[in-house]
């Protein structure tokens, strides 16, 4: 998970190919075709898009544009964000079960393991509505999940 982060922050710095351009100007004339930019700004940005040497200028103009690429960070940290509590609840229930096995290996006294399995419990807990409502803030609630199950594969979610 560290290295998606650090991945998604050194983007800007990577070389952009002659690929990503033409993308780039393909989703420029989609936003010149519905009219958020006028003809002059639209032929200003595609003279920068063919300029372009990494993929941060091209990501900067889009800057104020709504369109593909903010859809794909989204998804991209909706990922991120379910892999982190995964892995926290899986180190969570290993962890807290080793530590039941060494109290039921030494004798089973009082039981002392429930003291961290409480303490860690409230911050696996305080990290599920956390990432609930990260997992809302990017669109990423229960109902467009369950509408995207049924809607047509044809229409785009």
């Amino acid at each position: 998970m560290p290295y998606d982060l650090v991945r998604m922050m050194a983007r800007s710095q990577v070389r952009a190919s002659d690929t990503e351009r033409e993308r780039a100007v393909e989703a420029l004339r989609h936003s010149f075709a519905d009219g958020r930019i006028s003809a002059p700004e639209f032929e200003d940005r595609v003279e920068r898009a063919y300029h372009a040497r990494t993929r941060g200028e091209l990501d900067a103009l889009f800057a104020d544009l709504p369109g593909q690429r903010v859809r794909g960070r989204r998804r991209a940290l909706h990922r991120m964000n379910r892999a982190a509590m995964r892995t926290h609840a899986a180190t969570y229930a290993g962890v807290n079960g080793g530590l039941v096995a060494i109290w039921a290996a030494t004798g089973e006294g009082a039981f002392w393991p429930g003291w961290p399995m409480a303490w860690w419990g409230a911050f696996l807990g305080w990290h599920w509505l956390t990432s609930r409502a990260v997992g809302r803030a990017l669109g990423d609630g229960r109902r467009s999940r369950s509408r995207g199950r049924y809607a047509s594969r044809l229409l785009p979610p």
